[in-house]
């Protein structure tokens, strides 16, 4: 059983693996556009904590500027004797410059945490264009493949077609020059067959009658 269960995972294994491979280029296209829309994801996210970081500095800007108004009222409070308004307003100031303090440390650590998002952001852009680069250089490869192996397959048939045309060809033309060798062997023994029928005339005296030579010798000494 133990065998049986490793072999079902095996070719399950195999089965996966080749189908994986039969459909890189489109697996690897989709994983590139998930990874793209990953990548505008942490983008956005990256603007809104730069925006709340902006804001956060905004926010420390208004309460130094609280510390200096409450700061410049006790002062004058306390310079006309005014001891219970100067303690209050020290009061505030003090919480403000704490919270001011804390604030400023927790804006100092989102700070640092920007730019390391920055950088992580700036790298996974270079690494989904080196993947652009790849997909389009493997989809080249991959028309190429397929152009190969489908001209190949047309080679073979053309190959296969012009081998059947070419022995056709060959047989029409043994069966023409058989049809004209036997032609004129017919020729040759109607000719023959001609010819010697006419010897046999001419032999037994009913042949073509023949221009006696002093037949035309005593017509030639009539006419001089």
């Amino acid at each position: 059983m133990r065998t049986l269960s490793l072999l079902m995972r095996g070719a399950i294994a195999d089965n996966a693996q080749a189908l994986h491979d039969a459909n890189a280029v489109t697996i690897l296209r989709q994983q590139i556009r998930d990874a793209a829309g990953a990548l505008a994801t942490a983008r956005r996210e990256l603007a809104v904590a730069m925006a709340y970081h902006a804001a956060e500095a905004r926010a420390l800007d208004a309460i130094g500027a609280r510390i200096e108004t409450l700061s410049d009222g006790a002062r004058r409070a306390l310079a006309d004797g005014r001891e219970d308004l100067g303690s209050e307003a020290a009061v505030h100031i003090a919480a403000l410059e704490d919270e001011r303090s804390d604030r400023r440390a927790a804006a100092a650590r989102f700070a640092a945490e920007i730019e390391r998002l920055k950088r992580l952001v700036g790298q996974g852009g270079e690494r989904l264009r080196d993947l652009d680069r790849g997909l389009q250089t493997a989809r080249t490869t991959e028309a190429l493949r397929r152009a190969g192996l489908e001209g190949r397959r047309v080679t073979a048939l053309s190959a296969g077609a012009l081998g059947e045309a070419e022995r056709t060809l060959a047989r029409l033309r043994e069966a023409q020059a058989a049809e004209a060798d036997a032609a004129e062997a017919l020729a040759g023994l109607e000719a023959e067959a001609a010819s010697g029928i006419e010897a046999d005339l001419d032999a037994a005296g009913y042949g073509r009658p023949r221009t006696d030579p002093r037949a035309v010798l005593d017509r030639l000494r009539a006419q001089a």
